[in-house]
């Protein structure tokens, strides 16, 4: 083993700890577990199973992450309607008469219940599916979980089960972990997959530094960059299923996500040390000071408008608020201000855009008309202009001198959450914003801070 390898262990074992469930955490979340399922199975008829899935049913859930996936698993001649009815049915009556505990109704590729039971602080997603013994039987996307959970309980040791844990933590600390719109990065199961496909994760971090794409694993054939089998699922990240041939695990992860994990691996791997492995974390203590002076080392303008957003899933409001961000940039454009710097993000049900603009203020722009030789158009052009400030020619074009609408950006703003529409968005809505100007507010600061370097750091 050379020093390196060891300085990487080395890494692995002052982690771990860190991040691995204790022993009193495991203790709790097994009496959740069977507490829920004591609970269902007075709900639930005989012919319908219980199956625990998710990272806690493979050991390999972070500390602090104990949420159950529990899913209802029916006979294969169930109809799907009768399915959703009734899985939906029966995971509200878990709560009962409870008012401190409440249910929200979800929805993936069919609807779900997410049950909150505060009696015992734990978050439950209650899944209808069918139950299915191969993937020949696969009638929704989420019948395959159970086979997933089976897979890895059956081919993962427990020192890979702990690797898991630390890819998982390292992928957190990079902003690429997690396969929702919002991030595009690695979700568990690939996680769980890539230990299985390389054994280790020193030994992932050491192949991921050289990938080439198109990265492709499959278990048939190992690691390759098999252009054909790229092309057949239309990306340049490929981690075939086992349990199902025809699915590509990575779909959820982009590119950049990919690239910013190459890019990670490769200092780790040169580099081992704490620093390294963590990226560029910070204390929650001080973030409040380190997202504003970081803003005003840049001797830039931040604008922070936060929003309410509907209570859905990020899946379906991230990409409207992702949109609605740019087509704010762009109304921002036509009076001439730039914006260097975009980021949104939600958290529970507020919505954030953060701007990040230079100091500036336009109180005239120059508009460029058309060719003082076509003559109807230039004709129509210094008409609408009378009132303009000026008129000049320019490299043969007229252009005319108007007053700015709005002299600076803090007004433009202002201007769209006192109700200035800029888009027919039903979901995400501007009007009613509030808005903070150099200045990010204490309770927002870690969620700023998080998605600046999630966006300034690779």
């Amino acid at each position: 083993m050379d020093a390196k390898s060891r300085k990487a262990r080395d890494v692995f074992k002052r982690v771990l700890p860190e991040i691995i469930p204790t022993k009193n955490e495991v203790r709790q979340t097994v009496s959740n577990v069977n507490w829920l399922m004591e609970r269902l199975r007075k709900i639930v008829p005989p012919y319908v199973e219980l199956r625990v899935t998710g990272s806690i049913s493979k050991s390999t859930n972070l500390k602090g992450d104990s949420d159950i996936d529990l899913f209802l698993l029916f006979p294969q001649n169930t109809k799907r309607s009768e399915l959703i009815k009734l899985g939906l049915s029966y995971g509200k009556k878990v709560i009962g008469k409870s008012k401190s505990d409440k249910y929200e109704i979800k929805y993936a590729e069919h609807p779900y219940v997410q049950l909150f039971i505060k009696s015992r602080g734990i978050k439950v997603d209650v899944v209808p599916a069918l139950k299915i013994d191969n993937i020949e039987r696969l009638a929704t996307s989420v019948d395959r979980t159970p086979l997933h959970t089976e897979f890895i309980n059956s081919n993962l040791t427990d020192k890979q089960r702990n690797d898991v844990r630390l890819l998982k933590y390292f992928l957190k600390a990079h902003n690429i972990y997690g396969a929702e719109v919002k991030t595009s990065g690695f979700s568990g199961y690939l996680c769980e997959l890539l230990i299985y496909y390389f054994g280790s994760l020193e030994s992932l971090l050491k192949s991921a530094s050289s990938f080439q794409l198109p990265v492709v694993l499959d278990t048939k054939k190992g690691h390759s960059n098999d252009k054909e089998l790229a092309e057949r699922f239309s990306s340049e990240f490929v981690v075939v299923d086992p349990v199902d041939p025809e699915r590509n695990v990575a779909a959820g992860a982009s590119i950049d996500s990919l690239s910013r994990f190459v890019i990670a691996a490769r200092r780790f791997i040169e580099k081992p040390d704490i620093k390294e492995f963590y990226g560029g974390g910070f204390s929650s203590t001080k973030v409040g000071g380190l997202v504003n002076n970081f803003i005003k080392e840049m001797s830039m303008r931040s604008f922070l408008l936060v929003l309410n957003v509907p209570n859905k899933s990020e899946d379906v409001i991230w990409p409207q608020l992702r949109r609605e961000s740019e087509i704010l940039a762009d109304y921002i454009s036509r009076f001439g201000f730039k914006v260097y710097l975009i980021v949104p993000w939600i958290s529970s049900t507020k919505g954030f855009l953060l701007f990040i603009a230079p100091d500036e203020k336009i109180g005239a722009r120059l508009l460029k008309g058309p060719d003082a030789f076509r003559r109807y158009a230039a004709e129509n052009f210094l008409r609408s202009h009378k009132n303009a400030l000026g008129l000049t020619i320019k490299d043969g074009s007229l252009h005319a001198l108007e007053p700015n609408k709005y002299k600076t950006l803090e007004a433009v703003l202002r201007s769209v959450i006192k109700g200035n529409k800029i888009s027919k968005r039903k979901e995400i809505n501007l009007k009613g914003a509030k808005l903070f100007v150099d200045k990010i507010p204490k309770e927002y600061a870690e969620g700023a801070y998080t998605e600046l370097m999630g966006r300034l750091s690779v």
